[in-house]
């Protein structure tokens, strides 16, 4: 009775656990979402209401209200590129690659682990599907250092923009702060799922409970899917611009502004390159573990 106990107890944390996941991952669309009319009637418009302006998008060419400021126009000052004893641009560049290395990472490492965590569930061999479960777990252990280092090199790369490039990031935040609020969300809820992911191995490895924590690797790979495409939206933006006019005015459509004529190219080109990156750094992982391995079953499984 008592081992039935634990086991329910066990499932009902993993559903509580299962549910919270979902609710973090669907909590930026319910924010997004605009609130309803309900009851209350909708003021008459003043008939000395100032009308509302119009404008053109550069790139869908249709009309909408004119809700943000043009883009600045920057000179070459203190006020809008603050400079210090280095280069400034060097030192953004040097902050955004070595971001952009981890992020890489860590966001194909977890694509690797549910792969081979699936393999292990679905394998009759006992042997080989422990071996592929300890493979899986290793590939997240090693996550877990460059998941933080990304997290750090991220808050660098913001400290970076705000203080060497205040006029040109003020400007982008007032167009994409939707997105932004949503991308931190999201972040918050990828490291909570991951740290779990990770914790709760050890305790999920057999029966119902293992296909929970599959199910929470699958969660874990739409949040980092989700949270690369949203930055991905930002650069894609500064390339090909949409849902401002001709003056840089955001015209209300947040959606245009995301979905630039780049945006799926870079989504693409971002989805195969880190799974490329991902993938040569988990075989130099693999080989270190050959090479260091001290028994034949054990350079056998990292061969």
């Amino acid at each position: 009775m008592a081992t039935v106990t634990k086991q329910a107890r066990k499932k009902i944390w993993a559903f509580l656990a299962l549910g919270t996941f979902v609710g973090l991952l669907l909590l930026p669309l319910f924010l997004s979402l605009p609130a309803g009319a309900g009851d209350t009637p909708a003021p008459a418009a003043s008939t000395d209401a100032k009308p509302v302006e119009k404008s053109r998008d550069v790139w869908y060419k249709t009309e909408g209200p004119v809700i943000g400021a043009p883009a600045p126009k920057t000179t070459d000052s203190v006020k809008d590129y603050p400079r210090y004893n280095f280069e400034s641009r060097v030192i953004l560049w040097v902050a955004l690659q070595q971001h952009l290395y981890y992020g890489s990472f860590v966001l194909a490492v977890p694509i690797f682990c549910m792969i081979v965590e699936y393999l292990g569930v679905i394998t009759k061999d006992k042997a080989l599907s422990r071996k592929y479960d300890q493979l899986a777990y290793d590939f997240v252990k090693i996550s877990l250092t460059a998941y933080s280092i990304t997290a750090l090199l991220g808050g660098i790369v913001i400290f970076t923009f705000l203080t060497l490039y205040p006029t040109f990031f003020g400007y982008l935040s007032s167009i994409f702060r939707p997105v932004m609020a949503t991308y931190a969300l999201l972040f918050i809820a990828e490291s909570g799922t991951l740290y779990i992911y990770y914790y709760a191995w050890d305790k999920m490895r057999e029966g119902f409970l293992k296909w929970i924590h599959v199910a929470m690797s699958v969660i874990l790979n739409v949040i980092g899917t989700v949270l690369m495409m949203l930055a991905n939206s930002w650069i894609a933006f500064m390339q090909s611009p949409a849902g401002v006019d001709a003056d840089g005015r955001y015209l209300g459509n947040v959606w245009h502004v995301i979905h630039t004529t780049l945006w799926n190219p870079i989504n693409v080109h971002r989805l195969l390159g880190n799974m490329a990156f991902g993938g040569s750094v988990v075989a130099a992982y693999a080989a270190y573990r050959f090479l260091t391995a001290k028994s034949d079953e054990e350079r056998a499984q990292y061969d």
